[in-house]
């Protein structure tokens, strides 16, 4: 993560920036403090890279690290963050090199619902949402020759990842292609995802995610077809709507880490495969 300090001061301010973690981690701070920043009366501002090293071993779990900036003549100013520590998400199935990932503890969203019960779920925020009868059972399911895993349509279990640039820890292995299903609302999106691998290396790779009544972007697939929606209070309402499905390409000769999605929350993402 990174810290912006801006100071101010008659001429140079030197600002130190500790830390307090818990017992064993290690936060490292670039540039090094002290932090020297050239004023001359004016606010500059300096960006410091935060990288916090926790202790192989650490159970899962919640845990506080405190940010302080000092600086003689200053007050402490101080950043409170929370690091949180998982195990990272396993393979649902894994056959033909391929690897359904399951994501049933990142997904936080509902966006399913039924002619029986249409405001058990909201997709869009509007009331809208797809027909839980419509989308396949829970457990494995193909398209274009890859295997997902599908999450519960039913009731009120959560059955999308609504992205908010959460990072995904997925499998650490080798893979060569991400294979992703998804779709948006209000309107299609051209982003980037962030792919990080085990050496501490990263990339940026180029995704579209279609919107749910339209026509698929260039590049992804409809990978479902679906001839109506949901909508809270009426029940079945046009238009059809669809789920997206796209592939990018991975650094194969490296351990695939993580995967953060973009800050956009009209992206929804239904399944992950790496193979």
């Amino acid at each position: 993560m990174t810290l912006d300090v801006l100071g101010q001061a008659p001429g140079e301010l030197r600002a130190s920036v500790p830390a307090k973690a818990p017992t064993g981690w290690q936060v490292t701070t670039t540039p090094r403090s002290p932090l020297r920043i050239r004023s001359l009366r004016l606010p500059v501002q300096k960006t410091v890279s935060v990288q916090v090293t926790v202790p192989p071993g650490t159970a899962a779990g919640s845990y506080p690290v405190r940010l302080m900036v000092e600086a003689d003549g200053a007050g402490q100013v101080t950043l409170d963050a929370t690091v949180e520590v998982r195990p990272a998400a396993k393979c649902a199935t894994a056959t033909d090199k391929q690897c359904a990932v399951d994501l049933s503890r990142d997904m936080a969203h509902d966006g399913t619902a039924s002619t029986d019960n249409p405001g058990q779920g909201d997709f869009d925020g509007s009331g809208w949402s797809y027909d839980a009868g419509l989308l396949p059972a829970a457990g494995p399911v193909t398209w274009d020759g890859i295997r997902y895993e599908a999450p519960d349509p039913t009731g009120t279990a959560a059955n999308f990842v609504e992205a908010g640039s959460q990072t995904l820890l997925l499998p650490a292995r080798s893979h060569g292609t991400l294979h992703l299903v998804a779709a948006s609302r209000n309107g299609p999106v051209t982003t980037a995802l962030t792919v990080r691998y085990t050496d501490g290396s990263s990339s940026e790779v180029p995704l579209k995610v279609g919107n749910w009544a339209d026509q698929a972007p260039d590049g992804t697939t409809v990978v479902l077809d679906m001839p109506h929606r949901i909508k809270a209070g009426q029940g079945v309402d046009g238009p059809p709507v669809r789920l997206f499905g796209s592939s990018v390409e991975l650094d194969s000769t490296k351990e695939m880490r993580s995967l953060t999605l973009p800050n956009d929350r009209r992206i929804e993402v239904y399944a992950i495969t790496l193979s």
